[in-house]
C-alpha cells in the first residue's frame, strides 16, 4: 500500500546530503538555551527557506523559572573561556581547555578562579564515599552524576568544585577499556535560586592516572579559570511545514541540541528530518504525494522543547494525528556497535504507528541476495524493542498527551555522549535508511484515504496475530499474551484518530479476541497477576506530562526536607529498573486505576512487579503536589485514558 511512495522516496533521498548536514551541524556548540543553539536554529531556518517550506519560529522563555506542562525551561548560558591546570610537584600540565575541547568543561558551570587541592572519591554518589575524607575547599575527582556530587560534596561538605572522570558503560559495545581517552558529555541543570557550582571533565585514562598519583601520596592541585554567565533568553522552536488540504497534521520531530560535536546524537536525527522534508517537498511538486494532512517537521531542544511546544497550545495534541521521533539514526553500525531499532510505546499506549513503521522499515532496507541467488536479506542490524523513553517521543507517548509516536534510533553506540561522537562515526547508508522510513511514514499518513485506513486496520490485525503467536513460545507466555491483548486493543482503538469506522474497529477487535482464545491453551490462557501489594487507593496526576528524570528540577523538590529527598534517592537505587518502572506507572495512572491495577499493568508491560515501590513513588509525587488521590466518584468520571487501555 505504501510501496509506490517508498520507491519514489528511495529515488530522491540522499544519505550523502544528510551526512553533509551532519557535518554542518557539528560546527555549532548546541547547548540548550545558548548562542550556539541559536546559530544552529538559524541554519535550519535558512535550509528550510531554501527548500521552499513554510517556516514557523516560536520563541519560548529560557529563564530557569518558566514551566510548560511541569517541565522547567533551562536558563541561558554561555562560556567565554575555561581551563584547568594540574600542578604536581611543581610541574604544570593543562588538563582541560574549553577552547580546544568543549566537553572538557561541565556545561552550565558557574564562574570560578583559584587554586585547589585535589581529592579522589571512589564514586561520589553515596554518603559512604565521603567517610574519613576532608573535601572542604577541595576539587573532588568523582564518577557519579555531577548534580549528586554537587549536593553531597559541595553543598553539604564545602568542596570547591568537581573534576569528573566517569562515564556510562554500555556492555558489550562499551566497557571501561573502550575509548579510554574520550571525554564524557557532562552538564549541570540548574533550577530556582540555589547555589551554582562548577567542574571540569577528564578522560577515564587521565582520571586513572590522577587517582594512582593520589593513592601514592602525591599532593595534586588544580588551578582553574572559568568565565561564564547565565542569563534569561528565548529558545527557538523551529517548524517547517508542507501545508495540506485537510485539518490535522503529521509530525516529525528531532532534537537539535547537545554540545559540540554530538554528530550521531543528534545532528544525525536533525539532518535526517531535514532531508525527509526536502524529499517530501520535492515529491509534492510533481503530484506524487497527494494533498492531505499538513506535514510538520519540528526541531527542538530535547524534551524541554517538546514540552513547550505542546504546553503553549494543548489543543495541538488533538490536531497531530501521528508523529515520529528521530534520535541517533546515522550510526556506522560496525564502528558504533549499534542496531537500528523501532521503539514501541507501552502496551497500554500502543497505536497503529508502530505496525506501519515496522513494515516500512522492513521494505526500506537495502537487500543483498544469498550465495546462489534465490533469497535476499539485509546487512543492517535491526530490531523492535519495548518502551524505554529518554527522548522526545516520551512526551507524545504519555497517555495524557496521547499522540501515536514511535522512535527510530540506533542503539547502543560505543561513542554515545562523548567527545568521539564525530561525523566520521556516521554512515550515509544509515542516514538514507532513516530518511526513507521517516518520509514514507509521514507521506503515507498525510495522504491516507479510506483504502489506506482499511489496509492499516488489517495490517494492525495481522501484526497482532503474529505477536500473539510469538508470545505463546516465550518463557512467560501468560504475561506475554496478556501484554499483546492490551497492545492490540489500544492499537485498534488508535485508528479512530485517522477516521476509521467504529464498526470496523469493533469487528477487528472481536476477531482478534476470538483468535487469541483459540490459540491460547493451558497455562497461556489467562495471565495470573502477581499478588496485590500496593493497595486500593487511586492516584490521579496533576502534571500532564512525563516527570523529569533530573528529580531536583521537579516542582516542589527543593521544598522537601533533605532526609525525604535522600529517602527517594534510596528508593530509586533499590528498585530494579526504577526509572522505567516509575515512568510506566506514571503513564498508567489515569485517575481510575488503583495502585494494584497500575502495578499489574506495569508488570504486564515489563515483567517487573514492584507494588510497594510504586505505592511509595505515588506517595512521594503526592507530597510534591504532582499527583493526588481520587475519590471513588472522581475516579468514575475520570477521562484521562480510554477504556481500551485498561487490562
Amino acid at each position: 500500500m505504501f510501496h509506490a511512495l517508498l520507491e519514489a522516496v528511495r529515488r530522491e533521498a540522499s544519505g550523502e546530503r544528510a551526512l553533509e548536514s551532519v557535518r554542518d551541524l557539528t560546527r555549532f556548540h548546541r547547548v540548550q538555551a545558548s548562542p550556539g543553539y541559536d546559530e544552529a536554529a538559524r541554519w535550519i531556518v535558512a535550509k528550510l527557506e531554501s527548500l521552499g517550506l513554510e517556516v514557523e519560529v516560536e520563541r519560548v522563555p529560557g529563564d530557569g523559572r518558566t514551566r510548560f506542562l511541569g517541565q522547567l525551561m533551562p536558563e541561558g548560558w554561555e562560556c567565554e573561556r575555561a581551563s584547568a591546570t594540574l600542578i604536581d610537584d611543581g610541574r604544570r600540565e593543562r588538563l582541560c581547555d574549553y577552547d580546544e575541547q568543549r566537553l572538557s568543561l561541565i556545561l552550565r558551570s558557574a564562574p570560578a578562579r583559584g587554586r585547589y587541592r585535589l581529592v579522589a572519591l571512589e564514586d561520589g554518589g553515596d554518603e559512604r564515599d565521603y567517610e574519613g575524607l576532608d573535601v572542604a575547599g577541595a576539587v573532588v575527582l568523582s564518577r557519579a552524576s555531577p548534580h549528586r556530587v554537587h549536593a553531597l560534596a559541595v553543598l553539604e561538605r564545602g568542596a570547591a568544585g568537581l573534576l569528573h572522570d566517569g562515564r556510562r558503560l554500555l556492555p558489550p559495545v562499551r566497557d571501561r577499556f573502550d575509548a579510554p581517552d574520550a571525554l564524557t558529555y557532562t552538564s549541570f541543570w540548574w533550577g530556582g535560586d540555589g547555589p551554582r557550582g562548577w567542574g571540569f571533565v577528564v578522560s577515564p585514562r587521565v582520571g586513572a592516572r590522577l587517582r594512582e598519583r593520589l593513592r601514592l601520596g602525591a599532593r595534586l592541585e588544580l588551578e582553574v579559570e572559568i568565565e561564564s554567565r547565565q542569563f534569561p533568553t528565548e529558545i527557538p522552536l523551529i517548524s517547517g511545514l508542507i501545508r495540506g488540504e485537510r485539518e490535522g497534521e503529521v509530525l516529525g520531530v528531532a532534537h537539535l541540541c547537545h554540545p559540540q560535536p554530538s554528530a550521531n546524537d543528534n545532528a544525525s536525527g536533525a539532518a535526517a528530518l531535514l532531508e525527509s522534508a526536502r524529499v517530501l517537498q520535492r515529491l509534492k511538486k510533481p503530484g506524487v504525494l497527494p494533498g492531505g494532512l499538513t506535514l510538520r517537521f519540528l526541531w527542538v531542544p530535547e524534551l524541554t522543547g517538546t514540552h513547550a511546544w505542546f504546553g503553549r497550545d494543548p489543543a495541538r495534541a488533538g490536531r497531530v494525528h501521528a508523529a515520529l521521533n528521530l534520535d541517533m539514526v546515522g550510526e556506522d553500525q560496525e564502528r558504533c556497535g549499534s542496531t537500528f531499532l523501532v521503539e514501541h510505546p507501552p502496551c497500554f499506549a500502543a497505536s497503529f504507528a508502530e505496525e506501519l513503521l515496522s513494515r516500512i522499515r522492513a521494505a526500506a532496507v537495502d537487500w543483498v541476495t544469498s550465495y546462489s541467488g534465490p533469497g535476499h536479506y539485509s546487512l543492517a542490524r535491526m530490531a523492535e524493542v519495548p518502551y524505554s523513553g529518554g527522548s522526545d517521543h516520551a512526551v507524545l507517548n504519555d497517555p495524557q498527551i496521547g499522540v501515536p509516536c514511535p522512535m527510530l534510533i540506533q542503539w547502543p553506540d560505543r561513542f554515545y555522549h562523548s567527545s568521539h561522537d564525530t561525523p566520521d562515526k556516521c554512515d550515509p547508508r544509515s542516514l538514507a535508511l532513516a530518511v526513507r522510513c521517516a518520509a514514507t511514514y509521514a507521506g503515507f499518513l498525510a495522504s491516507a484515504g479510506d483504502g489506506e485506513r482499511r489496509w492499516l486496520l488489517e495490517a494492525v490485525g495481522r501484526g497482532s496475530r503474529r505477536r500473539l503467536l510469538e508470545a505463546l513460545d516465550r518463557p512467560s507466555p501468560a504475561r506475554e499474551l496478556e501484554r499483546e491483548r492490551v497492545r492490540y486493543a489500544s492499537a485498534v482503538a488508535s485508528l479512530a484518530r485517522l477516521g476509521a469506522e467504529r464498526s470496523d474497529m469493533e469487528r477487528e477487535l472481536r476477531a482478534l479476541e476470538a483468535f487469541a482464545g483459540r490459540e491460547a491453551t493451558g497455562r497461556a490462557r489467562l495471565a495470573e497477576p502477581p499478588k496485590p501489594g500496593a493497595g486500593p487507593a487511586r492516584p490521579c496526576r496533576r502534571q500532564r506530562s512525563p516527570l523529569d528524570h533530573l528529580r531536583h528540577l521537579l516542582e516542589g523538590w527543593e521544598a522537601q526536607p533533605l532526609e525525604e529527598r535522600e529517602r527517594f534517592h534510596r528508593l530509586e537505587a533499590e528498585t530494579p529498573e526504577a526509572g522505567r518502572i516509575f515512568e510506566l506507572a506514571w503513564f498508567a495512572c489515569d485517575g481510575r486505576r488503583t495502585l494494584d491495577e497500575i502495578a499489574t499493568l506495569v508488570w504486564i508491560e515489563s515483567g517487573c512487579h514492584e507494588p510497594r515501590g510504586i505505592a511509595e513513588f505515588f506517595d512521594w509525587t503526592a507530597r510534591l503536589g504532582l499527583s493526588g488521590w481520587a475519590t471513588a466518584e472522581e475516579a468514575a468520571w475520570s477521562t484521562s485514558a480510554p477504556d481500551t487501555a485498561t487490562p
